[in-house]
């Protein structure tokens, strides 16, 4: 038998291990999706972290396999792990594709943007805009929430906050590259 986790467990969070890898697998191998999704509440900060890498990027791919798991990521989504939201607030902009979702994906992002990590709140910034050109009513208050970081102490928030208020304020816009990494949203 597989161990997918044993995979995540080789180095440290200074790179990506073998992410790429076992989400070729999982792709491949959907029965051994609950295996992956074990390794969110894994003793171990490199699995953890790994394994919402692992996530965001079947995500791109295959949002359908993600769905049913979304409560157990919304519990690992309010844990202190920066490692793991950026990757999740990533993860939930594909996930905007199911409109039974939405709303829930909604007050989850809203919530990220007042993380302390930096790669969170930028990645949640995006994922509102991806939400926002599917679901035109919640343009205006994502407006406005991600228009108070426009004076962000972080350049890299009131960067990509200036960016997501031109995308939000001209809805025929272009997306800057690497915004939008799923194949089912490229049409954005």
């Amino acid at each position: 038998m597989t161990n997918v986790l044993d995979w995540l467990r080789v180095g440290d969070l200074r790179s990506d291990g073998m992410s790429n890898e076992v989400a070729a697998f999982i792709l491949e191998h959907n029965e051994m999706f609950d295996d992956l999704l074990a390794g969110i509440d894994d003793q171990d900060p490199v699995v953890r972290a790994r394994t919402a890498d692992v996530l965001e990027k079947i995500g791109r791919q295959r949002p359908d396999l993600i769905h049913p798991a979304l409560p157990a990521l919304t519990a690992a989504a309010r844990r202190k792990e920066a490692a793991v939201k950026m990757h999740l607030a990533m993860l939930f902009g594909h996930l905007t594709i199911d409109e039974e979702l939405r709303a829930d994906l909604y007050a989850l992002l809203r919530h990220m943007l007042e993380e302390p990590g930096v790669f969170t709140r930028s990645w949640a910034i995006a994922s509102l805009c991806i939400l926002a050109r599917q679901e035109p009513a919640y343009q205006p208050e994502i407006l406005n929430r991600i228009g108070r970081l426009a004076t962000d102490p972080s350049i890299a928030i009131r960067t990509r906050a200036r960016k997501a208020i031109s995308l939000l304020i001209d809805s025929s816009a272009p997306f800057p590259p690497g915004w939008v990494k799923s194949h089912h949203l490229s049409q954005l």
